[in-house]
Parts: structure tokens; sequence; C-alpha cells
């Protein structure tokens, strides 16, 4: 996900250039760029619904295929509906992992690590960024959708060999199968007595039908817990994250930084990102959701407003030979603190906050909310470039992430250490700030 999220940066450029073997208008290039979130909202709804009947896991392994086949279109691509064809599916693949990923890591995961394997997971997007930068600097097209193609083919023989969740085997009443992915899941468990819980658990939270699941929105506690979630989604969407990472050269050159080539330090910027995700990963089950979110949103402000007085300096005619390093300390605590906590909390707390019989609901809404503010982020940077300037476009991002640290405070609910049993039931049994 985090090779094809990143994959316009580096090669639009060449696309709309004389050296491109693809004839390409901006108009053409933009809808390359924003198919992606198209195929995002038709992933999301398909994702979804995979889960219900097939579960989790398989639905990950499903998720592998249409980015494969992006990749091959890529690797073919002799027009421009190549891309927009490959684009599209990997949109596709995007929206159905956003609805599934976390929820087969909720399912499986001991609660004391939990969201440290779904952070685990959300790394892959740090480590994919990086890998594409250095592709897109150093190697052809064509070449770098080879590499990721044959990559493709992990997941696709590590899910086809991985059992399915417990829950979706208890939910389709197979219980044997159930007891030997509990027992392949948690090594040195009671079988029985987890097996029991999960019965109980998943009874009480039973299947319902399409319209029975929609009219379990007018719950107070679902309906908050789903406002909760797509808020922290447009959180992520909102604060500039694809904006500054996909122009983020653009963003460099036009702060007239001279002192180390700026294609060279989005490589060392995307690097950072995979420290900001470790330090996520092990903080994440030490202080807890909450904590991180707050820490992370209010460090993001900070390189915003960074990045936005540096523009104030040079329209002011400061010398900007002496301003260099505020526009690269900014970009460097801008990738480190969002993966510390605003990419990975979103996620970690979906596949936490709800009951079974809605989750796949949930997570479809979440993904659509997710790609709808994601488009409107990205297609609006540009003309608001134009129309405010760079400064007081970081700063407006700035004003909207601030409101995350009361958001986050007042109205988040902390899951760390809590099975998922505890968690509907605190959430079930209260209203208010929960703890």
């Amino acid at each position: 996900m985090g090779l094809i999220a990143i994959w316009s940066s580096p090669y639009i450029a060449y696309l709309t250039s004389r050296e491109s073997h693809i004839p390409m208008t901006m108009t053409e290039a933009s809808w390359v760029v924003s198919l992606l979130n198209l195929g995002r909202l038709i992933g999301a709804i398909s994702g979804s619904v995979a889960v219900n009947y097939l579960g989790a896991k398989t639905t990950v392994f499903m998720t592998s295929l249409p980015i494969t086949l992006c990749w091959l279109f890529i690797i073919v691509a002799n027009r421009v509906e190549w891309l927009y064809a490959a684009r599209f599916l990997a949109g596709i693949s995007l929206g159905k992992m956003y609805s599934c990923f976390s929820l087969y890591l909720g399912e499986i995961a001991d609660p004391t690590i939990r969201g440290a394997l779904v952070v685990l997971a959300v790394n892959g997007l740090s480590i994919g960024n990086l890998m594409m930068s250095i592709m897109g600097a150093y190697v052809r097209m064509e070449v770098s959708a080879v590499i990721c193609f044959a990559l493709c083919f992990v997941p696709i023989i590590i899910f086809s060999w991985l059992p399915e969740s417990p829950h979706h085997f208890i939910k389709i009443k197979e219980e044997v199968k159930a007891r030997t992915s509990i027992l392949w899941y948690h090594r040195d468990c009671d079988v029985e007595s987890e097996l029991q819980a999960l019965k109980l658990f998943l009874e009480k939270n039973k299947s319902l039908p399409f319209a029975s699941v929609m009219k379990q929105f007018r719950i107070p506690y679902i309906w908050k817990a789903q406002i909760l979630v797509s808020m922290l989604f447009i959180y992520l969407q909102l604060c500039g994250l694809h904006n500054v990472l996909f122009y983020m050269e653009t963003i460099l050159r036009n702060a007239q930084v001279t002192v180390i080539e700026p294609s060279v330090i989005v490589i060392i910027v995307t690097a950072t990102g995979i420290v900001g995700s470790l330090l996520s990963m092990f903080l994440i089950d030490k202080f807890g959701r909450r904590v991180l979110m707050i820490v992370s949103s209010l460090a993001v402000t900070i390189s915003l407003i960074c990045l936005g007085t540096h523009y104030q300096f040079l329209d002011a005619g400061y010398n900007f030979t002496s301003l260099q390093a505020l526009p690269i300390f900014s970009v460097l605590l801008f990738q480190v603190s969002v993966y510390i906590g605003i990419v990975s909390i979103p996620n970690t707390v979906l596949s936490e906050i709800f009951p079974p019989h809605v989750k796949c609901a949930a997570a479809c809404f979440a993904s659509i909310v997710s790609a709808i503010s994601s488009f409107i982020s990205t297609s609006t940077y540009q003309p608001l470039v134009d129309l405010l300037t760079e400064k007081y476009l970081f700063y407006v991002y700035a004003m909207l992430l601030v409101t995350a640290v009361p958001y986050t405070y007042f109205y988040m609910p902390e899951t760390k250490g809590k099975s998922l049993q505890q968690i509907q039931e605190k959430l079930d049994g209260g209203t208010g700030r929960k703890s």
C-alpha cells in the first residue's frame, strides 16, 4: 500500500515531461492521481461485504489480487488508459485493505500486543514510501513496477497458508476449525476457555441482516463510536499528510532549500517515517492510544506552523540561506510525528471499538469517509496554494489539526490492554468520556 500510495510523486513529473514514453497532459495526469481515491470508495464497500461473508483473513488475501494487476498494467502501459486502470485497481486494493486489515489483527491478537501489531502493519506504509522514493529517484518506471509486482506474491503466498480467524469460524459454526485457529494464533492458551468466551461474545453480538445492522447505528454508543472513528480518519487526511508527502520536493524547492538536494531530503524524510512507526509500535501499548494521538497532533501542528513561518520569513525578505534548516526540520518532524499517532491510531481504534455485528459496516463507512476526505484534501491543495500561498495554507492545516487535541482528550475512549469484550462492555455501560 505504501508503494502505490506514493508512486505518483516521483513518476508524474516524468510522465508529463517530453521524455515520457506515454504522452500525457496535466489534466490526464490529475486523473491518474485521483482515480486512486475513486477506486478506494468501491474497495471500501466491497471489502466490508467480503469481510462479513468470507472473513477478514480471506479479504486481506483478496486485496493482493487487484494490486498485483495494477503493477502488471504499469509494466505493459503504452497508453494513459493503462495507467487509469492501474490506479483504479490500486484504489480498490487500498479501500479493501483499510476495511479489513485492522479487523483481522483485532480478531487474532492478544490484547496486550494488539495495538503494537496494528502499528507494525502500518509500518509497511512508511517502508513502502521509502522504497518508492528511492526507486523513483534512480530507477525507470517499468523496472520499479516489476519489483513491486514480484513483491505482491509475498502476501499472496503467506495469506493462502494462514488460517482464518477464530471469530469467523465460530460465526459460520465451524468449531473444530475455530479450535485449530485459536491454538495456531495463541499457542499456549487454554483453548476451551477461549472458545467458550468467544462463543458467548459472538452470541451476544450475533450476526444480523443488513437492514438490521443499519438500525444498530441508532444505538447511542455505536453511532458515537462511528463519529469518533470517522473524525480520526478525517484528521488523518486533513492534516495535509498526502499533500506534504506528494508535493514534498516541490515544497522544499519553493522554500529555496539548496544546502541538500530536495530529492535526497525526500528520501531521508520518508526513512524517518519508519522511525515514527517503530516508536508508535513500542509506545502504543505502554502509554495508550489517547496520549499518542494528542502528542502526535501537537507535534504535527508545530511542524506545519514552522513551514508556514518559513514562507512568511521568505516573503518578508529574509536571507533564505540562513533559514534552510527550518523547512528541513519541519518536514522531518512532520513525518516522524504523523506516524507516531495520527496514521496508526485511527486503524487501531477501528479494530477495537465496535461490536462484531456492526464492525464490517463501521469499517466500510470509515474507509469511505477517509477516501472522500483524502480526495478533498489532495484535489484542493494546488488551488488553495494558488489562492492563499503556502504560508497561509500550512497555517490553515495547523488550525484544523490542533482541534484534534481537545477532541481526543474528551471523546476518545482509552482501549489499551482491554479485550474486545471489555471494550464493548465499557462503551455499552456508560456515556461521555471513557478511560
